[in-house]
């Protein structure tokens, strides 16, 4: 059974404790701890205490692989957005020299302005470590849609 570290922070002010952390919880813990939080409150209170932000962070003890969402306060639309950071690498094919030539490159996998659905999803790909699922998602998202003529 998998096993993870969570981290949540949440905006506060000085009185407020730290963070809550959370050691060697099983996947289907740490799902229902992210479905607990109070995304939406959790937003206002970043507009609060501006320049902190709520994040949920997790590792899996396994792989070591970490995964951030964070929640993203001023977001265009009235929908909660997330931007998810991870330290799981992937290898990219990136064109040089006029698109003749291509190399790989090594990167990592992250994503900015994703809804709450979608963050709940690549939560899910972690929770089980489906990492090729999610690497996959991201090159998908880094390749160009072809121009029309």
């Amino acid at each position: 059974m998998k096993t993870f570290d969570l981290v949540i922070h949440s905006p506060k002010n000085l009185q407020e404790g730290g963070d809550e952390i959370l050691e060697k919880l099983a996947a289907i813990n740490a799902l229902i701890k992210f479905d607990s939080i109070h995304w939406q409150q959790q937003r206002v209170r970043q507009l609060q205490f501006n320049g902190d932000n709520a994040s949920f962070t997790l590792t899996d003890l396994e792989t070591h692989y970490s995964l951030r969402f964070t929640l993203n306060a001023f977001s265009a639309s009235e929908h909660l957005e997330f931007k998810m950071e991870s330290d799981i690498p992937v290898i990219m094919p990136q064109k040089d020299v006029f698109g003749l030539i291509t190399r790989k490159t090594k990167d990592y996998i992250g994503f900015k302005r994703i809804d709450f659905s979608t963050t709940r999803q690549y939560l899910l790909f972690f929770l089980n470590g489906e990492n090729e699922t999610l690497a996959q998602h991201y090159k998908n998202s880094k390749i160009k849609a072809p121009r029309e003529i």
